[in-house]
């Protein structure tokens, strides 16, 4: 077994019970991610790392979307020591009455709210917070609001910091990436992007996944919707992409980073997947340009791939994985 650091590409030894598939498999993901703007690659399988490529942390890039699901994964800890619920009202005058299971799937009714929150030299979210409102429709509508409320929620409800809860439940968080987390001109951390991490940083969240979904250890709920979906959008729950379409009649391979942005219907998203050939039970932590963590509980297996460029494709690195 061979384990590569470095900025070239190479491949590791990987034994074909690992991923299904035999070491040309591995040549050809790590080729195809390294042709769309690669920072760094992780395999981690089987209870070792199997392949790494590509620079030190402390020089990745932020990790964007990426961090609602680090933020969704502190959520499901949290609530197994009791002290949140998935289905507790949101007490924030913004999505009063709204459970937290609504804004961790997006159906909250709140608006997306991207350049109210992104805008160029925001100094405080509070006002941004305060003219929000909920409109109750139950629809699938990505973007940060949800997750800016949802922070305010763990502060109010926890009585404690930001920083304190996501050492605290959020594996990687550690003092070094909390002190690099993106925040607004007061210092208030974000919860819907920002956090900066890299590969090793992000492995612990693949693993603790792994682990919540393959040993039963996250509450039902959580491992329910993970497995289901909503019925706004079955391929989406709780900040995770889901792939449990692959395989059935009609499956559509679909690019999430494209997809967004507009209203969609239910059906849109009932017959999408990430990749035919893909394992339906992959769960993905998606951000914009091609970062991705991919977990897979029936393989043992985790993919951490970061990048900075555009035309990363889910369908075509994950075929090239996994595809005969």
């Amino acid at each position: 077994m061979m384990r590569v650091v470095g900025p070239i590409v190479a491949v590791a030894c990987l034994a074909a019970p690992v991923l299904g598939a035999d070491d040309a498999a591995l040549a050809r993901a790590a080729a195809c991610s390294a042709a769309h703007g690669e920072v760094s690659l992780l395999v981690w399988s089987d209870g070792r790392v199997v392949y790494e490529r590509g620079t030190p942390d402390g020089l990745s890039p932020p990790v964007f979307s990426i961090t609602k699901s680090l933020v969704s994964i502190g959520v499901f800890r949290d609530v197994k020591t009791g002290g949140l619920s998935l289905s507790q009202s949101a007490a924030h005058p913004a999505a009063r009455g709204v459970s937290l299971a609504d804004l961790l799937n997006q159906t909250s009714g709140l608006p997306p709210a991207h350049r109210a929150f992104y805008g160029q030299g925001l100094q405080d979210k509070g006002p941004v917070l305060e003219g929000l409102k909920s409109y109750g429709h139950g629809e699938f509508a990505y973007g940060p609001s949800h997750w800016e409320v949802l922070a305010e929620e763990i502060r109010l409800s926890r009585g404690t910091t930001l920083e304190s809860w996501l050492r605290k439940f959020v594996p990687g968080a550690n003092a070094r990436v909390v002190a690099r987390w993106r925040r607004d001109g007061g210092g208030t951390l974000f919860f819907s992007t920002g956090a900066r991490m890299g590969a090793r940083d992000l492995l612990p969240a693949g693993r603790e996944v792994l682990i919540g979904m393959g040993r039963a250890r996250w509450p039902a709920e959580v491992r329910n919707l993970l497995t289901a979906g909503t019925a706004a959008n079955r391929m989406y729950a709780l900040g995770f992409w889901l792939n449990r379409a692959a395989g059935r009649p009609g499956a559509r391979e679909i690019d999430i980073e494209s997809s967004l942005g507009k209203t969609k219907a239910p059906e849109y998203w009932a017959t999408a997947c990430l990749s035919r050939s893909a394992p339906q039970d992959l769960l993905a932590m998606i951000g914009t340009y091609g970062q991705r963590v991919y977990i897979i509980p029936s393989r043992r297996m985790t993919v951490v791939r970061l990048g900075r460029g555009r035309g990363f494709s889910d369908a075509e690195f994950l075929r090239c994985l996994f595809g005969q």
